[in-house]
């Protein structure tokens, strides 16, 4: 799966609402009313295209199987940039069931893992916080956390509530 820039003015975020659009019909869903909350930052992000917030799409070969805003900012209590993962969406064939488990699960680590290219790339970032769409989305990744802080991957891996935080570099200790 691939991370795509979503922009009206290149026409990936109309290739994402027609995917989207066939997706629905296949539920039984008008795309009008999928996820509105989530699609109107998504669309607002793809229309301004400005170097710290991005609407972003994961991508399996023309299928979008996720949305998401990307901001990158600064945030009381971190050192150095942090890139804020928000209104994540699965598509339409994943919300309803038609795809399997392993397809959600792959999903997930797709969003991730662009979370982590763009903060190595576009969107430089030392800290990477996740915002999570349910209760067992945060059992996944508190345990993806659990596994990568007892690997020594990141400086530190934390869930608090919806949220999943992580640390590329050691957080700033002050002298005392």
């Amino acid at each position: 799966m691939q991370t795509i820039h979503l922009l009206e003015a290149d026409g990936t975020l109309q290739q994402l609402e027609d995917n989207w659009a066939s997706q629905c019909e296949a539920v039984g869903e008008d795309f009008e009313g999928f996820a509105p909350s989530a699609m109107e930052p998504i669309r607002t992000f793809a229309k301004k295209a400005t170097e710290k917030e991005w609407a972003i799409g994961v991508a399996d070969g023309d299928q979008f199987m996720a949305v998401a805003c990307a901001i990158r900012t600064m945030q009381k209590g971190f050192a150095g940039w942090v890139l804020r993962v928000r209104e994540v969406t699965v598509c339409p064939l994943l919300d309803y069931g038609n795809l399997d488990e392993n397809s959600y699960v792959d999903t997930l680590i797709a969003i991730l893992n662009g979370a982590l290219k763009l903060s190595e790339s576009h969107l430089k970032a030392d800290h990477i916080k996740l915002h999570l769409r349910s209760p067992a989305d945060a059992v996944f990744f508190r345990a993806f956390g659990n596994t990568l802080d007892s690997k020594g991957v990141f400086a530190a891996t934390e869930a608090h509530g919806a949220w999943l935080t992580i640390s590329k570099v050691a957080p700033l200790q002050l002298a005392k």
